[in-house]
């Protein structure tokens, strides 16, 4: 039980559930580069991806997991990190022992987190809908 306590098991897992994430947006580009190189293997392969169980209902939660993971450990490794010290960090005017990216990965996470909500309501919540309401009238 210590191990999933321990610092470096949350980090193991915010890298584990970034890679899964990294694989899923590399598949995503590729289904969705194919609408600008052939618009009918894109229909096809969004369709299957739209309708099929294993992926709609097994897949798609993983997925949903996944992203939940790793946003809320990202959250909880800034919270941890920023207590673990009594004195704050000295503030560099300039080229600092991190790059500015990882000292300011909490932002960007936040840039992402604000992107996948818009996406989300943009595709998903739209899709849904067409899917399981409009669809599908109940008489």
């Amino acid at each position: 039980m210590s191990l999933i306590k321990s610092s470096l098991a949350r980090k193991y897992v915010m890298a584990l559930s970034g890679l899964f994430l990294v694989v899923f947006l590399t598949q995503h580009l590729t289904i969705n580069i194919t609408s600008v190189i052939d618009p009918e293997t894109f229909n096809s392969w969004s369709h299957f991806m739209g309708y099929n169980p294993l992926v709609q209902f097994v897949l798609q939660p993983i997925l949903i997991a996944g992203v939940i993971i790793h946003f809320v450990m990202g959250f909880v490794l800034e919270i941890q990190n920023r207590k673990a010290r009594d004195v704050g960090y000295v503030k560099y005017n300039g080229a600092a022992n991190a790059p500015w990216a990882s000292r300011n990965m909490i932002y960007s996470g936040l840039v992402v987190l604000a992107f996948l909500a818009l996406h989300f309501y943009d595709f998903w919540v739209h899709e849904m809908a067409y899917k399981y309401i409009e669809a599908n009238p109940q008489d």
